[in-house]
């Protein structure tokens, strides 16, 4: 699925807090990096394409090394973690190993120079939070580690990046420069970003691995992996996307700690800008013949924010149900929960075995077309002369009658229908409009927004 092309990689690596995604977000000039007051908060790599000058490279914000602190009861993540950091060090072009003046080189320093220098790649070592007093004496001592490009900086204040900027540049060799009329993925133009969302441990950071054919993300049978967003770009059928992971969320009842709930306001906050969304959702939790209140929450959150939704159930394959399985429960389920926007697509699957997953993005991708619909003023008024003739509509009970309509807008698509003594409207009548218009252009699976004025409001003679 994944078309690759030749990249020039800088990696940010160090031990656990000594301010790596700081420094990521300096460069990449953003706040796409979660950094918190706490040794390994980043577990998964986040990269970004960037450019510096006339140059184009893939930066890269790993997880910090040897991070025990929270791993010495758990060495699946701990294996998962050391495994990530190998590849991302051998992919890598440049690394940019970042110490911490005011610690002082450590022993876990010691021991990550030695696996660099054995790593054959090109070295940065950047001394870190370099501010003031400690500049002088950290930057003499980091001389001892004996790397040649060693440089004072402070990712927080800004020193010295303007230098470390031009270290990289001199490094990364001239094919790597930007080509006016192929700055977009050798122009593919970009389709969709598409979030997937979901309760910690379903499988959206295997799902996303398989669709990128690398193990870009960090997975272990342990709730909780992920703890930020990560986005990567990925082609599929020669279109390009923007895929985007996510922390699991959970019930708001069971976040006690702070990192977990800053990382879920991550979370709502990537999907809201996205085109479409994927909630993925364990099969095995359909074992007792219903779905959690928390997947049916998020899936309505997702909708009224007028998002194109998707719904996968992941690890099919530890149920009795097969990947071409539309279980009846699941659709009335949904009509009944998401009675406003009946039909939402959804769909088993098996990231792990690589079952469905074309046919996931293949139901996105139609999802979303859906969610772009333009329908023309004739066909739209066309349909409001054929309510206006139905038997609930020429009841005695209708005070009210539908003028015109016309579409203002897409994604999510928006009509605004004008109402002779809207006042006169009750909530049952505008429900049945709604359904009728949806059910009337096949747009039960769409988030459609009707918005009803008084006919005064339209100062024109509509024909």
């Amino acid at each position: 699925m994944l078309e690759n092309d030749n990249n020039f990689k800088v990696s940010i690596i160090g031990r656990t807090n000594v301010g790596k995604s700081t420094l990521f977000n300096r460069l990449v000039r953003s706040n796409q990096a979660l950094t918190f007051n706490r040794p390994g908060v980043t577990r998964d790599a986040k990269e970004k394409e960037i450019h510096i000058f006339d140059k184009k490279i893939i930066l890269i914000d790993a997880p910090g090394m040897f991070d025990y602190a929270e791993c010495d009861n758990n060495p699946i993540l701990l294996d998962a973690i050391n495994t990530k950091l190998d590849n991302i060090i051998h992919e890598s072009n440049i690394v940019i190993f970042v110490i911490d003046a005011i610690e002082g080189i450590t022993a876990n320093d010691l021991e990550i120079a030695n696996i660099l220098r054995k790593c054959g790649n090109k070295i940065i070592l950047a001394v870190n939070k370099s501010e003031g007093k400690v500049k002088e004496q950290a930057f003499i001592e980091a001389l001892s580690l004996g790397f040649d490009n060693t440089l004072s900086i402070s990712a927080e204040h800004g020193q010295g990046i303007d230098v470390l900027l031009n270290t990289i540049y001199n490094i990364i060799p001239d094919n790597f420069k930007v080509i006016e009329n192929n700055l977009n993925n050798n122009n593919k133009q970009m389709v969709l970003k598409i979030a997937f969302i979901g309760r910690p441990n379903v499988g959206k950071s295997t799902i996303i691995n398989q669709l990128l054919g690398s193990n870009k993300q960090l997975v272990a049978d342990f709730p909780g992996l992920t703890r930020e967003d990560s986005a990567f770009d990925f082609v599929y059928n020669n279109k390009l996307f923007k895929i985007i992971d996510t922390p699991g969320i959970r019930r708001k009842s069971k976040i006690y700690d702070k990192l977990e709930k800053i990382s879920v306001t991550s979370t709502l906050r990537s999907y809201r800008h996205a085109d479409a969304v994927v909630l993925v959702i364990d099969a095995t939790s359909l074992e007792c013949g219903f779905i959690e209140k928390q997947d049916i929450t998020l899936a309505s959150n997702v909708l009224k924010d007028g998002k194109a939704l998707v719904i996968a159930f992941n690890k099919y394959d530890k149920t009795p149900y097969k990947k071409n399985s539309k279980p009846k429960f699941l659709k009335q389920t949904f009509d009944r929960s998401l009675s406003q926007h009946k039909g939402v697509p959804f769909l088993f699957m098996s990231a792990i075995n690589n079952d469905n997953l074309e046919v996931m993005m293949n139901t996105i991708i139609e999802t979303y077309n859906k969610h772009k619909v333009k329908i023309s003023t004739s066909k739209l008024n066309n349909w409001l002369q054929y309510i206006n003739k139905t038997e609930i509509m020429t009841s005695a009970s209708v005070k009210f009658k539908l003028r015109y309509i016309t579409q203002i807008g897409e994604t999510p698509p928006t009509f605004i229908i004008f109402v002779s003594k809207k006042q006169e409207m009750r909530n049952d009548q505008e429900r049945y409009i709604n359904n009728h218009f949806k059910q009337h252009f096949n747009l039960q699976d769409v988030v459609v927004k009707l918005i009803f004025k008084n006919q005064s409001n339209y100062k024109s003679n509509p024909r």
